[in-house]
């Protein structure tokens, strides 16, 4: 999730391609919020931005993604550290029982071979939790695309740019117009779709 702002400018790069020429003599139903581009720039190309923090800090239906996959996260490390804590308590008790002579040799080895199967099962569900985190991460990262892609779309007869970068500090954009920064319309636009489900 420490990426998410380079994926947002990829995402919002990549919509670029999508929002040529948007219509504005479709009459817009009441109620509906229309970004209309800077005066200045109504005679060529419109071009807004929107800042890729801002959506990443702001965005309802991204932060419940994020919610939902950090809880995911904690909760197999957590379940991971129980069955790992319970293994070196059960080889901590097998290696007193061994130096202080109160089972045999065989006895011994053979609760030994059982811990080192359990070592190498729970070895195996840490990787598979791991690729499962992160396969429900590049889904999430699918999902977020296709999201603001598909909104961005549907909103594409109320936002009138041809163009809609991505922002965000660092970035390859260096400074920004602030005149041409859509940030909070677009969120308030995605925001209303999310409210409505």
């Amino acid at each position: 999730m420490k990426n998410l702002p380079i994926i947002l400018n990829i995402i919002l790069f990549a919509l670029v391609g999508h929002l040529y020429y948007l219509n504005f003599k479709k009459p817009q139903p009441a109620g509906q919020q229309t970004i209309l581009p800077p005066v200045s720039t109504t005679g060529g190309v419109r071009i807004a931005y929107v800042n890729g923090d801002t959506l990443d800090a702001k965005y309802e239906w991204l932060k419940q993604q994020k919610q939902a996959i950090e809880q995911r996260v904690r909760n197999a490390e957590s379940s991971l550290a129980a069955k790992e804590d319970a293994l070196k308590r059960d080889a901590y008790a097998l290696q007193e029982k061994y130096q202080t002579g109160t089972m045999t040799q065989a006895d011994a080895e053979k609760q030994q071979a059982d811990i080192m199967q359990r070592g190498q099962r729970l070895q195996e569900e840490e990787e598979r939790l791991r690729k499962s985190l992160a396969d429900d991460q590049k889904k999430a990262f699918n999902d977020l695309y296709a999201n603001v892609e598909t909104k961005l779309k549907t909103l594409s007869g109320q936002i009138g740019y041809d163009y809609i970068l991505s922002y965000s500090r660092g970035g390859q954009i260096l400074l920004a117009n602030d005149s041409l920064n859509i940030t909070n319309q677009v969120l308030q636009l995605l925001n209303a779709k999310e409210e409505k489900k």
